[in-house]
């Protein structure tokens, strides 16, 4: 399971309607044209592009590293209790989103190059090298360092991260006492998957070490390793 994906599913579905082209997958298909750009122009030449896929059910984001497919999910597909937790997350949000736009801010938009980075990962084998707590790090620093490189640069890519981490950070810790954060993920991936309070913390820690790391290397230095 790659990115934040709270629970997989199947059955994609990639129109609204009668010919009509969900605006979320345009919205995707647009910001991968960008990243494509942008590893292009740090001298790489994929394979292939990923596609996208609308997926009716809690998946969130996640890459199918199988299909090559960024699968997307809109709002008014989540059930209850994961809207009631974005909810949560926008009010305490930094900004002033409603529970529908935080969500589209984050899982529509924030996190697809993070998807992307397991993408890039998978192509130079370091998402088979590296283990799942490694490989989400390097996933939100690629996405940091490719919205650094955006018209609106550092200074909006820092209110995004501060409005991602500042409710999950506050999140109840889930690794249980003496243990190791590190090594509780790695053993407990599924089950912390299917945990929608647990995953969130995690992602919260792994974005907070990713921005923190933000001055290290590039966005060329990232997906295109040594």
């Amino acid at each position: 399971m790659a990115g934040l994906a709270m629970a997989m599913a199947s059955g994609a579905q990639a129109q609204t309607g009668a010919g009509a082209v969900d605006p979320v997958e345009t919205a995707t298909r647009e910001i991968i044209e960008r990243f494509d750009a942008a590893i292009r122009a740090c001298g790489l030449t994929p394979p292939f592009v990923p596609g996208v896929a609308m997926v009716s059910s809690s998946t969130l984001v996640s890459y199918d590293t199988e299909r090559h497919l960024v699968q997307q999910s809109s709002w008014a597909d989540m059930p209850p209790e994961i809207q009631g937790l974005v909810a949560a997350w926008a009010e305490a949000g930094t900004l002033g989103l409603s529970p529908e736009a935080q969500f589209g801010e984050i899982f529509n938009s924030l996190l697809v190059p993070h998807e992307l980075g397991h993408y890039v990962a998978q192509l130079d084998g370091r998402l088979e090298r590296e283990d799942s707590w490694t490989n989400e790090i390097l996933a939100n620093r690629i996405a940091i360092a490719f919205w650094s490189l955006e018209p609106e640069g550092k200074a909006a890519i820092a209110d995004r991260v501060a409005n991602f981490t500042g409710f999950l950070n506050a999140l109840p810790d889930p690794v249980p006492a003496g243990q190791d954060p590190h090594a509780y993920f790695e053993s407990n991936y599924a089950a912390l998957g299917a945990d929608p309070a647990a995953y969130g913390w995690y992602q919260g820690a792994f974005m907070t070490t990713a921005w923190n790391l933000r001055d290290e290397d590039t966005f060329c230095g990232l997906v295109k390793p040594a």
